[in-house]
C-alpha cells in the first residue's frame, strides 16, 4: 500500500487539489452552486436509472400484475363517472381547458429510512418538470419537486420533516396540517383538529386545495388512532399513508398551469 501511494502520489495529490478547486468554485456563488448541484443530479440520477432498469427487469411480472389491477380499477371509475355525467347532463357545463397538467414519471432512486427522505425521477426540465410541482401516485400524495436538471428531478417525499401539507377531514371539510412523525414510512400525524370535530378511525384525510402545489381532494391517508390531549382539548391524530412508499415505482407530476399567478397573489397578501 505504501509503495502504491508512493508511486502515484503526484496523481493522487492532483485529484485532491482538483476536488478542492471544484468545491471552492461550487460554493463561490448561488449560480455556481445551482449549476454544480444540477450536474451532480444528472450524473447520479443517470447511474441510478441504469441500475434501476436492470433491477426492474426482474420485477416485471409483479409490476405488470399491479398495473393490470390499477388499470382495471381506473376503467371501473371511468365507467362510473361516464354514467354519472350522462345522468346529470354535465357535458355542456364541463370546462374543457383543465388547469392541471399531468406528467407520468418513474422513480429511479428513493430513500425511506432517513429523517428527510427524497426521490429521484426520470424526467426533468426538458419534459416540463419545474420546482414546486406536486407528485402523486395513482391514489395519493407522494411529495413535491425540489430541484430540477435537464433530464431528472429530485422530489422531497412526504416522509420528510421539512414538508407540511395543508389537508382536511374529508367528511367534515375541516382544515388540518399534515406532517411526518419521522418514524414509520407508513404513518404520519395531523394537527389542528379540536375535540368537538367528529373525527373517527377510518375517516379519510385529503388535501385542502388551499395551496398552489397540491390540487384539492388528493387522498393522503386514513385515520388509525385518535388520542385527546387534555391540556389543549385538541386531538392527537395518527393516520396511515395511502401510498406504500416501500413499493411505489411509477408516479405522476401534477402541474398547475396557473401556479405562478396563484403564488404571486399569495405572496402579495403575505
Amino acid at each position: 500500500m505504501f509503495k502504491f501511494f508512493q508511486k502515484y502520489s503526484t496523481f493522487l495529490i492532483f485529484l485532491l487539489l482538483e476536488s478542492v478547486a471544484f468545491a471552492l468554485i461550487a460554493n463561490q456563488s448561488v449560480f455556481q452552486k445551482s449549476l454544480f448541484a444540477k450536474s451532480v443530479i444528472e450524473v447520479t440520477a443517470s447511474f441510478y436509472n441504469t441500475t434501476n432498469n436492470i433491477t426492474q427487469y426482474f420485477w416485471l411480472k409483479n409490476d405488470n400484475k399491479k398495473l393490470s389491477a390499477e388499470n382495471a380499477e381506473l376503467q371501473r371509475k371511468v365507467k362510473v363517472l361516464e354514467k354519472f355525467i350522462a345522468q346529470k347532463n354535465y357535458e355542456n357545463t364541463l370546462d374543457g381547458d383543465s388547469v392541471l397538467i399531468i406528467i407520468p414519471v418513474k422513480i429511479v432512486y428513493k430513500t425511506v429510512d432517513k429523517i428527510n427522505n427524497y426521490m429521484i425521477i426520470n424526467k426533468g426540465r426538458k419534459d416540463g418538470i419545474r420546482k414546486d410541482m406536486s407528485v402523486v401516485s395513482a391514489n395519493s400524495v407522494v411529495g413535491v419537486v425540489q430541484t430540477v436538471s435537464d433530464n431528472y428531478a429530485v422530489v422531497i417525499s412526504v416522509l420528510s420533516q421539512k414538508l407540511k401539507i395543508s389537508g382536511k377531514l374529508q367528511k367534515a371539510d375541516y382544515l388540518c396540517s399534515i406532517f411526518w412523525n419521522g418514524q414509520s414510512p407508513r404513518k404520519c400525524n395531523i394537527e389542528n383538529i379540536p375535540d368537538h370535530v367528529a373525527a373517527a378511525v377510518g375517516d379519510t384525510i385529503v388535501t385542502s386545495g388551499y395551496s398552489s402545489i397540491f390540487p384539492e381532494n388528493v387522498v393522503v391517508g386514513t385515520i388509525k388512532k385518535i388520542t385527546l390531549n387534555p391540556s389543549t382539548a385538541w386531538n392527537n391524530i395518527e393516520i396511515e399513508y395511502a401510498t406504500d412508499f416501500m413499493t411505489v415505482s411509477f408516479v405522476n407530476v401534477v402541474a398547475n398551469a396557473r401556479h405562478n399567478e396563484l403564488n404571486s397573489l399569495q405572496q402579495s397578501l403575505e
